[in-house]
């Protein structure tokens, strides 16, 4: 093959194939307007860009580099085709396989400072967080933070809070519900391509998505963790919290290996007794207690003003008095309730919530919180009734 082979001379042409055969632009890739310079020992490859590569060699005979030079290429199934775009995607990537690592320095730990203010009942999480941010300033060495659990009742803030840590971090942040999971498997690695509707795991998903190596990767309610009874989603969920594993999980739909072990992993639940040991043993727990008292009317505080800010700010903050009588639930129901107040006074032609407007939302809020039975059960009667 001579060297001079202008077909060669071109190793990324900019029209690809689909994988079906037909010539069309290169799939979907992200794209920035413009990619940051970093040095390199502040990036970390998060998969293995030659094992995509051979990926693709093998499904079509050739390396991806060689297209253009062999021209038309075996047509694929229904099945591998959409597996080698994605495939495709990732090659052509501007960004290549590396991503930024996380340093600390003071801007970070002002940001959260400012979490700690407004998320007072998770004062020794954030503080968690502090500690290896001033750790990282002090050694140049990249912020590292073990996998955290968040234990406490529902709506006292778990989420919130951690959405809060990963935008101080000024990383992004991958939320997963556990409770609602079908298939633990496709939420963490994906399925072989052999498998009937198979698609990438949707961490891959969000490792390759992510702008930086160490997303905050937030599994919620990960106690609701149940899916079909003949899968283990905590041995699944094993992979990614234990380091070694971690460092090359390998995502089974695209045959790839990925990096998630830099990943600031947070997981929260309601109840530890319904997690096995072995996960408990590679977290940290924290038991956040119900804030009350002065810390409650500091978060009805923070919440309020961030519902008059969803509200374009057009309506006014209530008094001291009203917020402190929006701090008699938690953070979950006193959102609720203040958007409700919020619509009662528009009603009566004021931009500002007064007592009677949250006695009022308070009413619609519990009116319907235990909905009456539906069908031929009665109250009363605890059986079906003879037909």
């Amino acid at each position: 093959m001579p060297d001079s082979d202008p077909a060669l001379a071109n190793p990324r042409p900019n029209k690809r194939r689909s994988a079906g055969g037909l010539a069309s632009q290169a799939p979907d890739v992200v794209k920035p307007a413009e990619v940051p310079i970093v040095s390199p020992d502040a990036t970390i490859a998060v998969y293995d860009r030659d094992e995509v590569e051979r990926q693709i060699t093998l499904a079509w005979g050739f390396e991806p580099r060689l297209e253009e030079y062999y021209g038309p290429r075996p047509t694929l199934g229904p099945d591998e085709g959409p597996r080698i775009d994605k495939l495709l995607a990732i090659l052509d990537d501007v960004r290549g396989s590396h991503r930024s690592l996380l340093f600390g320095t003071a801007s970070l730990q002002n940001a959260l400072a400012q979490v700690h203010a407004k998320c007072p009942a998770f004062g020794e999480v954030v503080a968690l967080y502090e500690r290896a941010v001033a750790l990282s300033q002090m050694t140049g060495a990249p912020v590292s933070v073990p996998p955290v659990l968040l234990l406490g009742e529902p709506g006292i803030g778990k989420t919130h809070a951690s959405k809060s840590i990963a935008t101080a971090l000024g990383v992004d942040i991958h939320a997963f519900s556990c409770a609602t999971s079908s298939d633990a498997q496709a939420l963490l690695v994906g399925h072989p391509p052999s498998w009937r509707g198979a698609r990438t795991g949707i961490l891959t998903e969000a490792m390759i998505a992510s702008a930086s190596a160490q997303p905050a990767v937030l599994f919620d309610e990960v106690d609701k963790f149940m899916t079909h009874h003949t899968e283990q989603p905590y041995a699944v969920l094993l992979s990614a919290l234990e380091p070694e594993n971690a460092g090359a999980m390998r995502d089974e739909y695209l045959q790839v290996p990925f990096n998630v072990a830099n990943a600031l992993f947070i997981l929260t639940a309601n109840d530890a007794g319904q997690i096995p040991d072995f996960i408990m043993d590679r977290v940290l727990a924290f038991n956040i207690a119900p804030p009350s008292g002065d810390a409650l009317v500091a978060i009805a505080r923070n919440i309020v003003v961030d519902v008059v800010d969803t509200l374009r700010g057009r309506v006014a903050l209530p008094d001291e008095a009203t917020i402190r009588r929006l701090a008699r639930t938690n953070p979950r129901g006193i959102k609720k309730i203040a958007k409700l107040a919020y619509g009662f006074a528009a009603a009566a032609g004021r931009g500002q919530m007064a007592l009677a407007d949250i006695e009022a939302a308070e009413a619609v809020a519990t009116a319907n919180s235990k909905p009456s039975r539906i069908g031929f059960l009665t109250p009363g009667r605890g059986r079906w009734p003879d037909l």
